[in-house]
């Protein structure tokens, strides 16, 4: 439920969102069940929506969660980056941090963000899997420049002693910032698989990177991890249960990635060197086709609109990107068509031809490798959803 009260001198007041079920821990203050939002004076449609920590109810607190927030682990989390902040137009909007665990926090975040969140970050020795739903991440230091805008996977890992590293969040095209994130303690992580973490080394080993340098991976989504991060999202956080449903989520989640990471490959010396201007010219590509992907332009003409040769440009895509640039445009098809499910009352075989799809069957088949369940599936939840 919301409320409103005014909040010291002037006209500057405080709107306080009620969450049942769930306690949370505001940094320097006691233990309550609610999460916080200020409006900035002068703006009466303009909202501060800042990072809450999430932590189990008394009732729910097993012995792996009940210290999680003085964990070792938690203070080098806390340590990593300034605490999240976002400038929005909406103060339903979420910026959860789940102290899962001593070893694991899970953030949740769905801001209509109006402004960049920028923080630099400090090497915690800390394995992170940001799953994005919509917005924009880039990380950026003078080893390079990490960047994803669109729905994607990255593992990121930056070792203890490397602080060269800046974060922007934020201000993307379509201006929503939507995506979860795990933050996993990293000999924990080895204690519980260790052929996983033999594997995360391998595919962010690099033999043109030093030591105290960040180590990332960028993939598409796999298909069963797109559902569950909806899921989780969408979650209603006024339910006494949730906290047992988050954990499940993220313990499912983290379960998922670590299955799949022999899409991963390592990496050798076969890897093509990419400069910052190969990178740069990838990135134009990738644009183009996201911005023409029902039509995309042959790969030819792609290669000489981003100045790059035919070879370096298909090569070079899988390597910074994860995916075919087939693959890519075929995903772009797909998560269009899937809003278009969701969002819109076309009919199936009209949304299948506004994708890019001559036939309904092929349309039907693409769709349910990609999300595991079919096109019809969805219109029938959303239609119940929205009874």
């Amino acid at each position: 439920m919301l409320s409103s009260k005014e909040a010291g001198s002037g006209h500057e007041s405080l709107t306080v969102l009620s969450l049942r079920g769930i306690v949370t821990e505001k940094p320097g203050g006691a233990t309550k069940g609610v999460m916080s939002t200020a409006r900035i004076r002068g703006s009466g449609s303009r909202f501060e929506v800042s990072e809450t920590r999430v932590i189990a109810p008394p009732g729910l607190r097993l012995p792996e969660s009940a210290d999680a927030l003085g964990s070792n682990f938690a203070q080098r989390y806390l340590a990593y980056r300034h605490p999240l902040q976002f400038s929005c137009g909406d103060p339903g909007n979420r910026c959860d941090t789940y102290y899962l665990s001593p070893w694991m926090v899970m953030a949740v975040v769905d801001v209509a963000s109006l402004d960049r969140f920028e923080s630099p970050l400090k090497g915690q020795d800390i394995l992170e899997f940001h799953y994005r739903i919509s917005g924009a991440i880039e990380i950026a230091g003078s080893w390079g420049e990490c960047r994803v805008q669109e729905p994607a996977w990255l593992v990121w890992f930056q070792p203890r002693g490397c602080d060269d590293a800046s974060e922007r969040l934020g201000a993307a095209p379509l201006g929503r910032e939507t995506w979860v994130s795990l933050y996993c303690d990293r000999t924990w992580l080895g204690d519980v698989s260790a052929h996983a973490a033999a594997r995360l080394d391998a595919a962010l080993a690099g033999h043109e990177r030093e030591y105290l340098a960040p180590r990332y991976r960028t993939q598409p989504h796999f298909g069963a991890s797109i559902p569950l991060l909806r899921d989780i999202v969408r979650a209603d956080r006024d339910d006494p249960l949730h906290w047992l449903y988050a954990c499940t989520k993220a313990n499912e989640l983290l379960y998922l990635t670590l299955s799949s990471l022999s899409t991963l490959e390592p990496c050798g010396e076969g890897r093509l060197k990419l400069s910052g201007r190969d990178r740069r010219q990838l990135h134009a590509a990738r644009d183009a086709l996201a911005a023409d992907f029902v039509d995309p332009p042959r790969l030819r003409d792609l290669a000489r609109r981003a100045g790059m040769n035919y070879s370096k440009l298909c090569s070079g895509f899988r390597q910074l990107f994860g995916e075919t640039t087939a693959e890519f445009v075929r995903r772009q098809r797909l998560e269009f068509a899937h809003e278009l499910l969701r969002t819109s009352d076309l009919q199936v075989q009209q949304i299948a031809q506004r994708s890019g799809y001559a036939h309904h069957g092929s349309f039907t088949a693409a769709f349910t490798r990609q999300f595991g369940y079919s096109p019809k599936q969805v219109r029938r939840e959303t239609s119940n959803l929205n009874k």
